[in-house]
């Protein structure tokens, strides 16, 4: 199974451009503006202006979940939103971390990780995305939570500009037999994972 997830930046139409491009069967975003998509993206929590995070698939979605991370960014008008959906027994989440610009706390972010693992099944999974970890301190600290949870960081790829990468994949359960990662219109970069399906471990 191949999975793409993308930070989007809002960019219209970049989801369904990149799925033309890289054909995955998985596609797991952040930021996306999901009125001008023609990729399906059955999956999703978005916001009124169309924006948050969702799950798309050419292959049947169930148990969708939609959780919001249990602090507002700064100024207390905007909760981020993850979207949670199981895909041929593994459970996906698309998630986008808990910013809380200028103070970056780190705290909160791994509040918001826990937010989420809290209404995961137990077995096969792969948490995916923007988790705006600014310093090692931050990666660590989120490392620590998933790890207690069964989770391994199994991919990280670079923010241009960056000395710390901000965008992970964590596995539970489910191996990555081939990971790459790529430029596009946003400012965040992708990455293509290739999962092994064959033996998943329960």
């Amino acid at each position: 199974m191949k999975v793409l997830i993308q930070n989007l930046q809002k960019r219209e139409c970049l989801a369904s451009q990149l799925s033309k491009k890289y054909h995955p069967d998985v596609m797991l975003v952040q930021e996306i503006n999901l009125s001008s998509e023609t990729f399906p993206f059955p999956a999703n929590n978005v916001s009124s202006m169309g924006y948050g995070t969702a799950i798309g698939s050419r292959f049947d979605v169930s148990d969708v979940m939609t959780i919001q991370s249990p602090y507002a960014e700064f100024g207390g008008f905007i909760h981020k939103k993850t979207t949670v959906a199981t895909v041929k027994s593994v459970q996906f989440v698309s998630f986008h971390g808990y910013n809380g610009q200028p103070f970056k706390n780190k705290e909160k972010l791994v509040a918001h990780v826990e937010a989420v693992v809290a209404v995961l099944s137990p077995g096969p999974a792969l948490f995916a995305g923007d988790f705006n970890t600014w310093t090692e301190e931050h990666l660590t600290a989120v490392k620590e939570s998933l790890e207690k949870s069964g989770f391994d960081l199994a991919y990280s790829w670079s923010y241009p500009g960056r000395s710390h990468p901000l965008d992970h994949a964590f596995t539970r359960g489910v191996r990555i037999r081939v990971s790459q990662d790529y430029s596009c219109e946003s400012d965040h970069r992708g990455a293509i994972l290739e999962l092994d399906l064959e033996d998943l471990i329960s």
